[in-house]
């Protein structure tokens, strides 16, 4: 298809603005530049990367803008992979999956690694803190949301090439990290923030206290959503699931 080309090295920066430095990074690394494809108007605006890692083979993809040359682009890695590909897509992808039967494959589930945080075995947000920092490696995260959302983002220990985050006995996390554990962690949060915001505080502490506004709970699952599909960034494939 015109326009579908192979990548070269001089689509460093477009790539990175498509995929993230993280994933892009990681193909440079590991990738297969024979099987990897971008789609060109007036500029790159699609990719496909091919990358072979402990025995497996992935396919990263995206695009700047919904259209057909993201899925030629798709198509012409999976021809240059060879014949007997299995195309697998990660749960909650139900695009690609689209995409792939239009292209006359049938999509199987693939499986991420799964990396677990269990309710039942804290009680608080210091708690919390403690169980998620098990799942990186030399780092301690101590309840910042702006690091942890950082953290999602790759480069503590978490899979690189995306992973389940399994939060067993949430409902007793829901309530653990409800509105008066909202309300600790904001008046704690008030005593080290900047002038400027302490007005704003003092207003979501008040709701909090009436059980208004959203929770620690909810911010979490909202901060952990920008990572998974359909989120800000959904390179990071981060996929939430409650138990």
């Amino acid at each position: 298809m015109n326009g579908v080309r192979p990548v070269r090295d001089e689509d460093h920066e477009a790539l990175i603005g498509l995929l993230g430095e993280s994933q892009v990074g990681w193909w440079r690394l590991f990738g297969w530049p024979s099987s990897s494809f971008v789609a060109e108007a007036e500029g790159v605006v699609a990719a496909s990367l091919v990358t072979a890692h402990m025995g497996r083979t992935w396919l990263s993809h995206a695009s700047a803008a919904p259209g057909p040359l993201v899925a030629a682009a798709v198509a012409a890695s999976l021809r240059a992979t060879g014949s007997g590909v299995l195309v697998q897509v990660d749960r909650g992808d139900t695009d690609s999956a689209e995409m792939l039967a239009r292209l006359g494959f049938t999509a199987e589930p693939g499986e991420l690694p799964v990396l677990v945080v269990d309710g039942a075995l804290f009680t608080d947000f210091d708690g919390f803190a403690r169980e998620f920092t098990k799942l990186l490696d030399d780092y301690t995260w101590e309840g910042n949301l702006d690091a942890f959302n950082d953290i999602l983002r790759g480069g503590f220990g978490t899979p690189d090439l995306g992973w389940v985050f399994e939060w067993r006995n949430s409902a007793r996390s829901r309530v653990a990290l409800g509105h008066p554990a909202t309300v600790e962690w904001l008046e704690d949060t008030l005593r080290g923030c900047h002038p400027t915001h302490r007005d704003r505080l003092r207003a979501r502490i008040e709701a909090a206290r009436r059980g208004e506004g959203p929770t620690l709970f909810d911010r979490i699952v909202e901060i952990i959503g920008h990572h998974g599909p359909g989120g800000g960034e959904s390179a990071d494939n981060v996929i939430l699931e409650l138990r």
